[in-house]
């Protein structure tokens, strides 16, 4: 090369595999550069290094960014060229070609560190597929140098998951939002990238929300064996998430006021102290009145960490598992398959029946726990006759009779 940035050398211990005989040097003039042949065999060698000087510094290089070894001449001569290019472009960083700190920012590297930094502040039911994400990345990138990552890398992954996985495109989603996530602690954590490459659009296929009706609902919930009653009641007249149902205590309930606040979760069979969502914050919300009675008796006659909703076959809180078998039990006793669930016929429903009842996604918004109104949109959907009713009050026949009348009065 030019300039006397480098040279292409080779490790003094190679010989020629065939005669054990020394490679000699040959002058390329087309590369500029010394080439290695065996002058008896023809054979070249199988190791090359570069050898930089710069800002005073000698630098020897035997593997490119991504820790591949430079195993022919012409990935020598790429990887000098390129090198040049950062020199002159004064962005050479010469740690990003020493191996003891190139495997520090290896992407596998990255992302187990990433995994500790991040495991403990998600839900115990999400970590499993967390972790199986970061593995699929860690299997993908492996020792690409996370300063080099590049939007062309961001597509050959989503390919990579395409090609090799029978995932939907939801899945791929969630999957390729974990190595956002992961790009952006880089970025502003850790400062060692100053850019996150642009992930592509992936289209998502919004399957439409369930719901019943509360004609529907009644006749449901008359189904429900009387000692479960209490929870399904509360769910279908509060909207209120069955993981957050199951984790509602005593001391959250305010009889004066006639409220109770929700500000924990269960996540699996795991309790935790804060509702379901990163944004999300407790929520204080009125009691119906049906449900009145029951709530003040647990409080009145219990401690304050006892639970407000207790399974009667154990004695102890409803588990997701037993909730979901007594569901499935009622939902095969009223001829509904199995694509209703649970969260469907309670808390969509609730949102669904109340805006259809003139409520306002406002309000509705605020009994859910949803931090903006648009998340709420998506759980409200409109009852047909209900909208049958409102474009009846439109009506083109009046408009029509208001004209001629007009025109008979010019007349």
């Amino acid at each position: 090369m030019s300039k006397g940035y480098g040279v292409i050398r080779i490790p003094n211990n190679q010989s020629c595999p065939n005669c054990n005989g020394a490679f000699k040097r040959v002058i390329l003039k087309s590369a500029s550069n010394i080439a290695y042949r065996c002058p008896k065999c023809l054979t070249v060698p199988c190791r090359y290094y570069l050898d930089i000087h710069h800002k005073g510094e000698r630098v020897r290089i035997f593997s490119d960014g991504q820790g591949k070894p430079l195993d022919t001449f012409q990935r020598a001569v790429d990887l000098l060229s390129h090198i040049r290019y950062e020199i002159e472009n004064h962005i050479f960083d010469s740690s990003k070609y020493k191996k003891s700190e190139q495997k520090e920012f290896y992407c596998s590297i990255k992302l187990d560190e990433y995994l500790e930094y991040k495991i403990n502040s998600l839900a115990p039911s999400y970590q499993a597929d967390f972790k199986r994400y970061i593995r699929i990345a860690k299997e993908f990138f492996n020792t690409k140098d996370v300063r080099e990552m590049r939007k062309v890398d961001i597509i050959n992954y989503q390919r990579y998951l395409q090609q090799n996985f029978s995932l939907s495109n939801k899945s791929i989603k969630n999957i390729m939002d974990v190595f956002k996530s992961f790009l952006n602690y880089l970025k502003n954590d850790l400062e060692i990238i100053s850019v996150v490459p642009k992930f592509p659009d992936i289209d998502i296929e919004i399957k439409p929300f369930k719901w019943l009706s509360q004609e529907d609902q009644i006749k449901l919930f008359e189904l429900v064996p009387d000692k479960h009653k209490p929870i399904f009641a509360f769910l279908m007249l509060h909207g209120c998430r069955p993981s957050e149902a199951r984790a509602l205590k005593c001391k959250n309930v305010d009889l004066q006021n006639h409220t109770i606040t929700i500000s924990a979760t269960f996540s699996g069979s795991i309790y935790r102290e804060k509702r379901k969502g990163k944004k999300s914050r407790f929520i204080t919300i009125p009691i119906h009145s049906e449900l009145y009675g029951y709530i003040a008796d647990r409080v009145e006659n219990n401690l304050p960490e006892a639970f407000i909703f207790v399974n009667p076959n154990t004695g102890k809180f409803y588990c997701e598992n037993s909730l979901r078998i007594i569901w499935n039990m009622i939902r095969k006793e009223a001829g509904i398959d199995n694509s209703l669930r649970l969260y469907d016929a309670t808390r969509h429903s609730f949102a669904s029946n109340l805006v259809n009842s003139g409520s306002t996604i406002y309000k509705v918004s605020k009994l859910l726990g949803h931090s903006s109104v648009k998340m709420t949109e998506k759980y409200a959907h409109s009852n047909i006759e209900s909208l049958r009713i409102d474009i009846q009050k439109l009506s083109l026949n009046r408009q029509q009779t208001v004209v001629r009348g007009v025109v008979g009065e010019k007349k």
